[in-house]
């Protein structure tokens, strides 16, 4: 096992995951481009990297079980990579939705 990946995946999900909440917008200071959704894909990213840190990690018992460990990493890899520049709608949270201006998101948080 990769104890580097081990250590800076579940930081990078705990870190996204305070981006996600809400608790944490410093990030946000960039307001279009790179960098206007990175605080998200960081989530992502620490997804990928933890996934594949276990497939290292179980590598010696199963190489088919760390092979599929690997192909599933790369899905939050490519989100992560995507979200550094832009994300989907239905991956946004609300209240950055609101943050930005999107008129549907306005709309329903004055319901």
């Amino acid at each position: 096992m990769n104890p580097l990946a081990a250590l800076i995946g579940p930081v990078f999900v705990v870190m996204g995951v305070v981006a996600y909440s809400g608790a944490w917008k410093g990030w946000i200071r960039v307001r279009r481009g790179y960098g206007s959704t990175m605080g998200f894909a960081w989530l992502w990213l620490g997804s990928a990297f933890t996934i594949a840190a276990l497939a290292m990690a179980i590598d010696d018992i199963s190489r088919p079980a760390a092979m599929a460990l690997v192909i599933v990493a790369v899905i939050p890899l490519l989100v992560a990579l995507v979200g550094f520049f832009w994300l989907p709608r239905f991956l946004l949270p609300s209240w950055f939705r609101v943050l930005r201006g999107d008129p549907d998101a306005v709309k329903q948080a004055q319901r």
